[in-house]
């Protein structure tokens, strides 16, 4: 049975680095040391609900995400990771955002692989 502290932690990291953020600007967001961020990333501490929802917050994620015990999204899924650009940004930048892809995507051929 996995530890639910280690689970939270490895979520915790996992939608972290999907935003493409580093511990210290996770802190800073969240109003919390980068060194308890990583103490809580590798399951070595135990945190309060008022914690996990600071963090929650900081990652516009619900607390349930992060203690949800079922798979998480592929991270190197193209949809988990434009979902990480557009997380956190103002309803303007996400459509400038969504506008480019989509214009991108009409100039490409369908099909094309690499």
């Amino acid at each position: 049975m996995t530890d639910i502290y280690q689970e939270l932690g490895r979520r915790l990291r996992l939608e972290r680095r999907r935003l493409g953020w580093t511990q210290e600007e996770l802190g800073e967001r969240s109003g919390m040391h980068p060194a308890y961020i990583g103490q809580i990333e590798r399951g070595k501490k135990k945190i309060s609900l008022a914690a996990l929802s600071r963090l929650a917050g900081a990652l516009s994620v619900r607390m349930s995400d992060l203690l949800n015990e079922s798979p998480p999204p592929d991270p190197e899924r193209w949809e988990s990771k434009i979902g990480g650009l557009l997380r956190g940004r103002s309803p303007e930048d996400c459509e400038l955002l969504y506008s480019t892809l989509r214009h991108l995507a009409r100039r490409m051929p369908r099909g094309r692989r690499r």
